[in-house]
C-alpha cells in the first residue's frame, strides 16, 4: 500500500522535533533544516540515528549554533584526507561520541563520502521526504488532528491521507514555479585561485556538477595570453538557489579542487564606466 502524507509525517516524527528544537534555539530555517537533513543523510547512508539525541546535546542557543556550524563544515568541506572528519563537538556527540554509530560516522565521512556526497544526498532528502517534514503547514494540519482527538482513529484531513509521492512531486513542483526568474550576474559566482596553482575550466565544472548536481551553465576564465594560467574566472549556474547553496550565508568560501585551493564569491559586476 502506497505511504500517505500522514505515515511519512509519523515515520519522520523525530526528525521534525529536533528541527523545530533548533528553531526553538534561535537557529535560521534553512540553516537548521540543512543541518537536519544532514542526520537523516547520515542515518539512511549510514545507519546512524543521531536525529534522537539532538534535544538533549543542544540546550542553548550557542549549541544550536555550533551544531549547525558543524553540520555546515562537514557538507562544505567533507573529510580532509588524511585527517579525521570534522564531526566535532555536539555533532560527533550526536552521532555517538564513544559508541558504535560515532565509530560507523567517521568510517563512513572518512571513506569519501562526506563533502559532495553529503551535499548530493542532504539535496535528495529535501527533494524526496523532506518536502513533507519540513512544510509547516502540513506539520500545522498533523498538530490540529492530534489534538483534536484525530489519532484516536478519526478521519484524515485530505491533505494527510493524500498520496506521499504525488504531495512531494506537487511541493517540488511548487517551488520550482515559485521561484523567479533571475538574470545571468544573479546566479554567478566569482572564483579565484592560488598563485601558482590554477585550474582549469573542465575541472572547475566537474568539482561543481559532482557537488551539487547538474547545476552549471556554464564557466567563463580569465582570458590570459598564450602560456600563462587563469587566476581567477566566473561560473554561472542554472538556479540562484545554488550560489546559495555553496555560500551559506557566507561572503566568501574556500572550496578544495583536486587539492588545489579555489575561493567563492557572489559575482558583482562592474559598473558602466562613466561618460
Amino acid at each position: 500500500m502506497e505511504p500517505t502524507v500522514h505515515d511519512v509525517l509519523a515515520f519522520h516524527r523525530v526528525d521534525r522535533a529536533a528541527y523545530e528544537h533548533l528553531l526553538s534555539l534561535g537557529a535560521g530555517r534553512l540553516p537548521a533544516r540543512d543541518a537536519v537533513a544532514f542526520l537523516m543523510w547520515l542515518h539512511r547512508s549510514a545507519g546512524v540515528d543521531a536525529a534522537p539525541r539532538m534535544p538533549a546535546l543542544a540546550r542553548t542557543p550557542a549549541d544550536a549554533a555550533r551544531l549547525v556550524a558543524e553540520a555546515h563544515a562537514t557538507l562544505l568541506h567533507g573529510a580532509a584526507a588524511g585527517a579525521p572528519p570534522p564531526l566535532l563537538l555536539l555533532l560527533s556527540c550526536a552521532c555517538g561520541e564513544d559508541d558504535d554509530d560515532g565509530a560507523r560516522a567517521r568510517r563512513f565521512l572518512a571513506s569519501g563520502c562526506g563533502g559532495g556526497a553529503a551535499r548530493r544526498g542532504v539535496a535528495e532528502v529535501l527533494a524526496g521526504v523532506g518536502a513533507v517534514v519540513f512544510d509547516d503547514r502540513l506539520n500545522a494540519i498533523l498538530r490540529r488532528y492530534e489534538e483534536g482527538g484525530g489519532g484516536d482513529g478519526g478521519a484524515l484531513p485530505a491533505e494527510l491521507a493524500a498520496p506521499y509521492r504525488l504531495c512531494a512531486a506537487a511541493a517540488r513542483a511548487a517551488a520550482a514555479a515559485a521561484a523567479p526568474e533571475v538574470e545571468e550576474e544573479g546566479r554567478s559566482l566569482f572564483v579565484t585561485f592560488s598563485k601558482g596553482y590554477p585550474l582549469t575550466r573542465e575541472e572547475v565544472e566537474e568539482f561543481f556538477t559532482e557537488s551539487w548536481g547538474d547545476c552549471v551553465a556554464k564557466v567563463l576564465m580569465e582570458k590570459t595570453s598564450p602560456g600563462e594560467a587563469p587566476t581567477y574566472g566566473r561560473v554561472v549556474f542554472r538556479q540562484a538557489a545554488t550560489v546559495a547553496a555553496v555560500l551559506r550565508g557566507r561572503p566568501m568560501v574556500k572550496l578544495v579542487v583536486n587539492g588545489r585551493d579555489l575561493w567563492a564569491r557572489k559575482y558583482v559586476p562592474r559598473p558602466p564606466p562613466q561618460l
